[in-house]
């Protein structure tokens, strides 16, 4: 009777030890399908390898590449993501900008505007500030500006268009701040060129796609340089195609447009482009906080890499403002970066 206790206590002590063992294997094998799950959700990107194969698509109507997995270099500025006013220096991953680059019937197909004599509106800005005659050129051009995406254009301007890839257009577009800068830096004395071509025309005269707009516009640059040795200063003015509260900040209760400066690290001499850019920023720091969002450096592998800015020391990509920014925005902007460079030209770099 004692042995078939024994023998049934045994039996039962198995089934327990057998019944323990098997939900403990089962803990285990469901701990680790959760933390394979948690590594898929989180972790597990199949597409990463696409995400950072760029090409040289620099923001068409911003101009940037597919920015998924770029981080931007900026100087003293904060993130996209947070309050661009508080000067905390980051590096910015700017996940959230989309990148397009339009087909070339795209800019054939531009909507109509809402004011007629768009030059006229433009020629008519002008500056209250008293411009002092003490520094000149002398007559000599020593600045460039052209536009290698000539066409960008201002949503407020164009009749049903609101969206950033809508804002293309072949009269009314980022050249006609050129002109109002050019105009800007010449009553500063500063001689300035604005080469107004539109690179889009060219294109398609050739039988070329917008991937070919660097092309274009640096035999532009190079043509220029080679006609006038006095050349020292390049810029090709772009607009960003972000929306008005990242291209837009308020001083003394005024919008203004906002500054970007792109510099192209995919070349030997990119440093002193660079130390260029810097300089302005100092400036624009120093005297007005918040204008500018900094410096992004892009290498060849986020596109081309060198944007022309081999053709010079001083020779960089400026963004100003975006889509939704007004005439009265970009013209406010554009006379103060023209202080900031004429200061830079006659006594910084000196």
């Amino acid at each position: 009777m004692l042995l078939k206790q024994r023998k049934e206590k045994n039996t039962i002590k198995k089934k327990k030890n057998t019944l323990l063992r098997v939900l403990l294997y089962l803990t285990i094998l469901l701990f680790i399908l959760l933390l394979f799950a948690f590594w898929m959700t989180y972790f597990y990107n199949p597409k990463a390898e696409e995400k950072n194969t760029f090409d040289d698509r620099i923001y068409p109507f911003f101009h940037v590449e597919p920015i998924n997995n770029l981080t931007v270099e900026l100087n003293g500025i904060p993130t996209e993501t947070s309050n661009l006013d508080t000067g905390v220096k980051s590096n910015l991953n700017l996940e959230d900008r989309d990148e397009f680059e339009p087909t070339m019937d795209t800019f054939f197909n531009e909507s109509e505007l809402t004011v007629k004599n768009i030059d006229a509106l433009f020629e008519n800005m002008k500056s209250t500030k008293e411009i002092s005659g003490a520094h000149s050129t002398l007559g000599n051009e020593v600045l460039y500006i052209y536009h290698t995406h000539s066409r960008e254009s201002f949503l407020p301007y164009l009749e049903e268009a609101d969206k950033p890839e809508e804002a293309y257009h072949s009269n009314a577009n980022i050249t006609l701040v050129g002109e109002l800068l050019g105009r800007a830096l010449e009553r500063r004395g500063v001689g300035t060129t604005v080469d107004s071509t539109d690179i889009v025309q060219e294109l398609a005269t050739r039988g070329l796609n917008y991937n070919s707009s660097y092309n274009v516009s640096g035999e532009q640059v190079r043509a220029a340089l080679k006609d006038n040795k006095d050349l020292e200063v390049f810029i090709d003015l772009h607009r960003d195609s972000l929306r008005s509260d990242s291209t837009t900040t308020v001083m003394n209760g005024v919008n203004y447009a906002k500054l970007l400066f792109v510099v192209g690290t995919g070349h030997e001499g990119f440093e002193k482009n660079l130390t260029f850019a810097e300089g302005l920023q100092t400036i624009l720091d120093n005297q007005y906080p918040g204008l500018s969002k900094g410096i992004m450096q892009k290498s060849s592998n986020q596109g081309n890499g060198i944007y022309n800015q081999d053709i010079s020391p001083k020779s960089i990509i400026v963004e100003i403002g975006g889509v939704d920014n007004t005439v009265e925005e970009l013209h406010r902007t554009t006379e103060i970066f023209a202080d900031v460079l004429s200061e830079y030209y006659f006594h910084e770099e000196k």
